[in-house]
């Protein structure tokens, strides 16, 4: 047995893959055994079984790192040791796998033969770093400098073995190179070996801007030196700056043209407009510079507001690199408005929380030039006075309101004048918080089937709005208060679903109703209370009247009764005044009505009733006629005749009034001569009158009601017909013709004797002049509107009305044909 060693060196950067070589033996000979070892120690860190029966099968000392990363290859086939050489491979080389490593190989019949290997470990520079004097990293540019400024850059290259050396380069030339000695830093928890050189450039010159330095560290010959190149940043500063254009003072509208022109700064400065203390926006052009880049020019338009007034403006020169050197041109400016006005409460009130009877104070902030000439407070956009009364006190920019209600709530304004302008700020809202109060009437009836439900609406005046709600039902064993579920709240507004059915004791189905409300302020003082009562029929409709006429149409409005607690329907039945035939139905859920189909010229009587589930009411009564066709067509066209047929028509009315007066003065004054003469009258005139005035001479032409009309409607059309008449007033203007006896009043039935002639014409004269008798029924009615608006009261006769030609404006007059037969008795005259 013989032995045999070699002795070989690498050198491996540290990171990487080392593969140490191990000699073997020629053929036909082959390992058995193969055995690595570091430095002096005795035991292997790595060991391969080479046997035939064990190829493949490798061995790391227990706890050896270095082993573990260890894998021996062959530097061709595998698993056949024909080949000369085989290499371990280590993975993740570190500084602390240097060393010298023994490779030993045992064979079967060859001598055991020892492989020396020195290893040798590089690290690469971790980081090369550049900071300036303030100890600032720095990347690509260092500055910005200014003109005659210091430069002290530091390069600084962080680990690597061997230790690395730094040079800074310029331009090829070598300025500073770095001391050999590392130098050892605190990194976090590890110490750090560095090397680092100061580059020193004292007082810049204009030729240094964009100069570039380069720091260079290299410590092994594995790697590519590590560079850093920086590029030295300078910049001058404007010298002067200037504002033309801003020297007068400016109007509000009026625009204004600015410049702003800087010189010196490299690069060229940024100009910028500003107006301090504004919000306005001065409209600035793009700015300009010259060719050498020495002077920049920027225009700029400003269209001065009320907001300028007093106002600084300002052209800023600034290097956009050398931020905190500027050159500023002021201009202080003056501008004429109006007010600016704005309402606003006392800082010391909250505005959401002022309750009744508490004092309130409003200022009225005001920005004007001129200054204000007079200040008017304004609530709900009417003027506010001062009243002491009322404690409205308003004193220039001040309102005080003292012990304020819900109703001083509201919009508040306050309207400001100088010499330019009147100006009304936009309104502040003054809310009044106050506890809930009944909103509709403090107690209502309500009515309902007991078999029905009825909805009891409890809307209460409340601020908060939000209110929480009670209700209670007065009930035979006392007081009672419904479940919440009973009802429903939204609001202010409560909604009970009042259902008398529901009760078990009769008397407990109707009667009263409590709600009751309470927010943040405080308890409803007096509840809202529903007298809840039994439904029933309708009442009968009120006032009834008419409100248009046509030939063919009746328009009819109605105040409504009571409903009888349910909806009602109105029904209009029309009949013909004399036939009494049903001509017309109408029916509405309001109490207005609007008939058709009426024939022209006719008189009318309608019965207009209100109906519910529960039944009818009684009928209103009112008379009503159609017009004729010509007396509807000089309606309708009334409004647009023109102004001269209008004068012809007056005219025309005019004369025949007066001719009318002067009959009526003749007709007077013979009546008086002729009641002179019969004052000794004979005992039989007496009786005669007295038989005029009698009963049973009486003319009574009314028809009976056709067979179509209902019930009802009968007895109240016969009871139309026994009532007396009320009397007409004295000296009327014209009179129904009074009753006589047929043959006396149609005269073409009978040739009457020439005294009772004399005798009904001497009855119409004294009818005339003094008013009917009691006795004597006169056949009229109430004059309040055409033709009877109002309700009709029966009358003994039906009327004896002729129509004549309505004139406008005298609507409460009605005219009647008088049939007079008599005889002319000497020089004597009658109308």
């Amino acid at each position: 047995m013989h032995e045999s060693t070699t002795t070989v060196s690498r050198t491996v950067l540290a990171g990487r893959t080392a593969r140490l070589p191990c000699e073997l033996p020629r053929p036909p000979d082959r390992p058995t055994l193969v055995l690595w070892y570091k430095n002096p120690d005795t035991k292997p860190f790595y060991s391969l079984d080479a046997r035939e029966n064990a190829i493949g099968r490798d061995k790391v000392l227990e706890g050896s790192e270095l082993g573990r990363r260890s894998r021996f290859r062959l530097e061709t086939l595998p698993y056949s040791f024909k080949a000369r050489v085989g290499f371990l491979e280590v993975k993740s080389i570190t500084l602390e796998d240097a060393g010298n490593y023994t490779c030993r190989v045992d064979f079967l019949t060859s001598q055991t033969m020892m492989s020396l290997l020195r290893l040798t470990v590089h690290e690469d520079i971790q980081r090369l770093t550049v900071t300036n004097a303030y100890d600032v990293l720095l990347d690509k540019k260092a500055g910005p400098y200014e003109l005659s400024a210091r430069v002290m850059l530091t390069c600084r290259a962080y680990g690597g073995f061997p230790p690395a050396v730094v040079r800074w380069v310029s331009q090829g030339e070598v300025l500073e190179s770095s001391i050999t000695q590392p130098v050892s830093t605190p990194s976090g928890r590890h110490i750090e070996n560095s090397v680092g050189v100061l580059l020193h450039l004292p007082g810049l010159k204009r030729e240094d801007n964009g100069r570039e330095v380069t720091c260079l560290a290299s410590n092994t010959n594995l790697t590519k030196p590590h560079a850093r190149t920086l590029t030295i940043d300078m910049y001058l500063p404007p010298l002067t700056v200037s504002v033309e254009g801003a020297d007068q003072p400016l109007q509000v509208g009026l625009e204004t043209a600015l410049v702003c022109r800087t010189t010196g700064s490299k690069p060229p400065a940024t100009l910028t407009w500003n107006i301090t203390g504004s919000g306005n926006a001065l409209t600035s052009l793009p700015q300009q510079s010259s060719l050498d880049g020495n002077t920049t020019v920027r225009r700029g338009r400003l269209s001065p507001t009320m907001d300028d007034n007093g106002q600084t403006l300002t052209c800023t020169a600034s290097n956009p690199q050398v931020f905190h050197f500027t050159l500023v041109a002021t201009h202080t400016l003056t501008v004429l408005f109006g007010p600016v006005v704005k309402v606003l409460l006392a800082p010391a009130l909250d505005p959401t929380n002022i309750r009744e009877g508490e004092d309130v104070y409003f200022e009225c902030h005001i920005k004007a030039n001129p200054p204000e000439t007079r200040v008017v407070w304004l609530h709900e956009g009417e003027p506010l006075l001062s009243d002491r009364s009322r404690g409205v006190l308003a004193q220039g920019r001040n309102l005080v309101l003292q012990r304020v209600s819900r109703q001083a709530a509201g919009k508040y304004q306050c309207r400001v004048t100088n010499t330019l302008a009147t100006v009304t700020s936009e309104p502040a809202a003054l809310d009044v918080l106050y506890p809930p109060e009944c909103s509709d009437d403090h107690e209502q009836a309500v009515s309902v089937a007991a078999t029905e439900e009825v909805e009891l609406r409890c809307v209460l005046e409340a601020n908060p709005a939000q209110v929480e709600f009670k209700w209670s039902v007065n009930t035979s064993q006392g007081w009672k208060e419904l479940e919440e579920s009973s009802y429903t709240t939204r609001g202010s507004v409560s909604t009970l679903r009042h259902r008398p059915h529901e009760f078990d004791f009769e008397e407990d189905r109707f009667g009263v109703v409590v709600c009751q409300g309470s927010n943040t302020l405080g308890h409803l003082d007096n509840p809202c209370v529903f007298t809840v009562t039994a439904a029933g029929p309708p009442e009968e409709p009120t006032s009834c009247s008419l409100v248009k006429q046509s030939a063919t149409s009746l328009g009819i409005s109605c105040h409504p009764g009571h409903d009888g607690g349910l909806p009602q329907t109105f029904l209009a039945t029309v009949r013909d005044a004399g036939s009494h035939e049903v001509v017309a139905n109408a029916s509405s859920p309001s109490a207005s009505f609007t008939v058709g189909g009426l024939a022209p010229g006719r008189d009318y009587l309608v019965l207009v009733r209100a109906v519910n589930t529960q039944g009818i009411s009684p009928p209103y009564l009112i008379h009503g006629f159609a017009l004729k066709v010509a007396e509807n067509k000089i309606n309708d066209t009334g409004l647009v005749e023109s102004s001269s047929l209008l004068v012809v028509f007056v005219g025309v009315v005019s004369g025949f009034i007066l001719v009318l007066v002067v009959l009526a003065a003749a007709t007077r004054s013979r009546c008086r001569r002729r009641g002179t003469s019969r004052d000794a009258a004979t005992p039989d005139n007496k009786h005669r009158v007295e038989a005029l005035s009698s009963p049973t001479s009486t003319a009574s032409p009314a028809a009976p009601p056709p067979d179509t009309a209902d019930e009802d409607d009968k007895d109240t059309v016969n009871r139309l017909e026994e009532v007396e008449q009320p009397q007409m007033p004295s000296r009327s203007v014209s009179h129904t013709l009074l009753s006589r006896p047929t043959s006396a009043l149609q005269g073409s039935a009978a040739t009457p004797d020439p005294t009772s002639l004399q005798e009904s014409a001497h009855l119409a004269c004294s009818t005339h002049l003094s008013g009917p008798s009691p006795s004597i029924p006169l056949h009229s009615t109430e004059a309040t509107s055409p033709r009877g608006s109002t309700s009709l009261r029966p009358q003994s006769q039906p009327l004896l009305s002729t129509d004549l030609p309505r004139v406008p404006g005298s609507s409460t007059h009605k005219y009647y044909t008088l049939k007079i037969n008599t005889t002319r008795q000497s020089n004597e005259s009658f109308v």
